[in-house]
């Protein structure tokens, strides 16, 4: 009989604790261990976090003791503050000897990261013989695996572009007026969190474009708008007229041979309600791809509780889950059994199969 794959939970905020309920409901998981940030979650059972039966693992801040812990890998779901700030952790536990998967802004960091720190994963992967993956629904699986995988269709591409649409209104307002919503376009500018956060997922969107599709940028630029609303917004709490409603982070990748266009564009659209959707996007298309070529397409996809009701969360022990944070955490599971097969290193992106690129006969054995 198969033993299930060993896992440690590195983080329990909601992520993280999404993961732990995922792994409890799983008989291809076994939870070994949650590293817990906050002394006050110190003691408290997986399980009873969760709202579930207790599983028989305390959270701890005890990070030796962790790493005493015989695991096949380590989820990482520390929170993100946009700075990188969570380099050194990272690396300190592969160099212990820990395959790590993480949904933070990670995805093919070989690509777009300083060399410097490139070096250090790649050492800290070689001391500890261990793997590093980086996942989730965008970066990974929309904008990389299933968008870059519709050009398959394509004998020619002039441009690409990815649209995510994330309405924000279920988010707690406090994280939302930290980064702008309900103020002046003006003042929200001045918020530097607000674009790094947003820039570490770009990044690894347009770079790993560039690598599967086999193209050189020309340049690489980025923006982002800061749009108010026209009426007053109640919720989820009182956003005035004349004040951010919606902010709109682009990158953009320009190959000059190709056209003046740029060839690759991701745009996240973090909006208050379908009254900011950007124009021509509908309400419930979550992700909309455009690619312009021979042929063209555009797909929308929306990302749902259910297809039978309007439900926007998941009930799960005593949480309450959007769809997407379901979508951005079960890329990074379902890595687990590639991760501990995988040789020591940096593990990329999985990708899509056949697809275009600017030379053909580059794509045998490309990576």
């Amino acid at each position: 009989m198969r033993s299930p794959y060993r896992i440690i939970v590195w983080g329990p905020g909601r992520m993280g604790s999404l993961c732990i309920w995922e792994i409890a409901h799983s008989p291809a998981f076994e939870l070994v261990g949650v590293r817990a940030y906050s002394e006050s979650k110190c003691g408290i059972d997986a399980g009873d976090l969760v709202g579930i039966a207790p599983l028989g693992i305390a959270l701890t801040s005890d990070v030796e003791a962790l790493l005493n812990i015989d695991c096949d890998c380590i989820v990482y779901t520390a929170h993100d503050e946009g700075r990188y700030h969570t380099d050194d952790e990272i690396l300190m536990l592969l160099a212990a000897g820990k395959n790590v998967v993480t949904p933070l802004p990670y995805q093919n960091a070989h690509l777009f990261r300083e060399q410097a720190f490139v070096i250090r994963l790649r050492a800290a992967c070689a001391k500890g013989n261990s793997v590093f993956h980086a996942g989730g629904i965008d970066p990974d699986l929309i904008s990389d695996r299933i968008l870059l995988g519709l050009t398959g269709a394509c004998a020619d591409v002039r441009s690409i572009k990815l649209q995510e649409n994330w309405d924000c209104s279920l988010t707690a307002p406090g994280p939302l007026k930290h980064v702008g919503f309900g103020m002046l376009p003006a003042d929200a500018e001045k918020i530097e969190i607000t674009r790094t956060i947003a820039s570490n997922f770009t990044k690894a969107v347009v770079y790993t474009a560039e690598k599967v599709l086999g193209v050189k940028y020309d340049r690489v630029l980025e923006s982002h708008d800061y749009v108010p609303s026209t009426v007053d917004i109640e919720t989820p709490f009182l956003i005035k007229a004349g004040t951010v409603g919606r902010i709109t982070h682009r990158m953009e990748g320009f190959v000059d041979t190709i056209g003046p266009e740029a060839l690759f564009t991701i745009e996240y659209h973090w909006l208050m309600g379908n009254g900011m959707l950007p124009e021509g996007i509908q309400p419930g298309q979550y992700y909309v791809a455009t690619i312009e070529g021979r042929p063209s397409m555009r797909m929308t996809l929306d990302i749902k509780v259910s297809n039978r009701n309007d439900d926007r969360t998941f009930k799960l022990g005593n949480m309450n889950i959007e769809p997407s944070y379901v979508a951005t955490l079960t890329p990074c599971l379902q890595a687990v059994p590639y991760i501990v097969a995988a040789k020591p290193g940096i593990l990329p992106s999985f990708g899509p199969s056949l697809h275009w690129m600017q030379d053909l006969r580059d794509s045998v054995g490309h990576p």
